[in-house]
């Protein structure tokens, strides 16, 4: 084979992308829930999730029955949907020496594809369908629907320092709070708010505005999301109301049916002298307890 051309005469087949590929890059860099979420493999379309309730054991004295717990055991259902494009390239470009076609495509797909994903897991505000707008259930309307008026904070002014701390207090109070797992979900646009928000006392609540990254609130590590915004269909680039998430990232489970994946054939377009490039993705994602969240609800200047 000739220096600087693809071989495209086997891999009519899926290949998942390696673990150092730049489209699952792009997928970490580009979606919260693959980088932070709880992740559990799937092996079939539907796979249920034990969630284990109980109360705290207790002394018992030598000789006296041992008490029944109060015990839950019921699941969380996760439904994989597949994420799947065709890409119509030409063959000239793909064996372009001086440029990565197909790791271009590839990329940028991934990063598309991340975005939407987190925006649906995180900010669609309709009741999940099972449709592309509406695939799953959201932490914003899994909080609606367990309390909208208490754990989504809605501030139609000014960013306030007590808006933070007081959603923060309400992820602290559930059950589920987990110190070390605790992470805060801000879309870009909370940042320039969040960088002018000052204490009670006169101070800036990010102690270095011009660091290259967020860093931290509160002690808990700030991460930022594209999707965390307010939508009726999920996508890639929502309008709505910036939100800035609190809460405990394992209550966020995504499922993994299948990796990032890739298909080349020039079959369909052989006249053409063309390349089709296919990829999908195949996730599941439920919210596993809503009382483990809460978020601030940026409404308006």
């Amino acid at each position: 084979m000739a220096a600087g051309r693809t071989d495209l005469t086997e891999g009519n087949g899926y290949i998942p992308e390696e673990v150092g590929s730049v489209a699952i890059q792009a997928t970490l860099a580009n979606s919260v829930v693959e980088a932070f979420a709880r992740r559990e493999n799937m092996a079939s379309r539907t796979k249920g999730v034990p969630r284990f309730v109980s109360d705290a054991p207790v002394i018992v004295a030598e000789g006296v029955d041992i008490p029944n717990s109060d015990t839950t055991l019921d699941e969380v259902v996760l439904t994989a949907k597949k994420y799947a494009q065709i890409f119509n390239i030409s063959e000239e470009d793909v064996n372009d020496s001086l440029v990565d076609t197909l790791n271009t495509y590839k990329r940028e797909w991934a990063s598309q594809w991340a975005r939407k994903y987190d925006n649906a897991c995180l900010g669609v505000t309709a009741e999940a369908d099972g449709d592309d707008g509406q695939p799953f259930t959201s932490v914003y309307r899994a909080l609606a629907t367990y309390n909208s008026a208490s754990n989504i904070i809605n501030t139609a002014g000014d960013l306030e320092f007590a808006d933070i701390s007081n959603a923060l207090g309400l992820a602290e109070s559930s059950k589920y709070f987990d110190a070390a797992n605790t992470v805060f979900i801000a879309h870009p646009k909370m940042l320039s708010h969040i960088r002018n928000m000052e204490t009670t006392g006169g101070n800036l609540v990010l102690p270095d505005p011009l660091g290259a990254r967020p860093g931290s609130l509160f002690g808990y590590p700030l991460v930022i999301s594209y999707g965390a915004a307010t939508s009726g269909a999920a996508s890639a680039a929502p309008t709505g109301d910036p939100l800035l998430i609190v809460g405990n990232r394992n209550m966020m489970i995504n499922g993994v049916r299948g990796s990032v994946e890739s298909a080349i054939s020039r079959d369909a377009d052989f006249s053409k002298d063309g390349v089709l490039l296919k990829t999908r993705v195949r996730r599941g994602f439920a919210v596993a307890a809503a009382e483990a969240f809460a978020m601030v609800r940026k409404t308006a200047s």
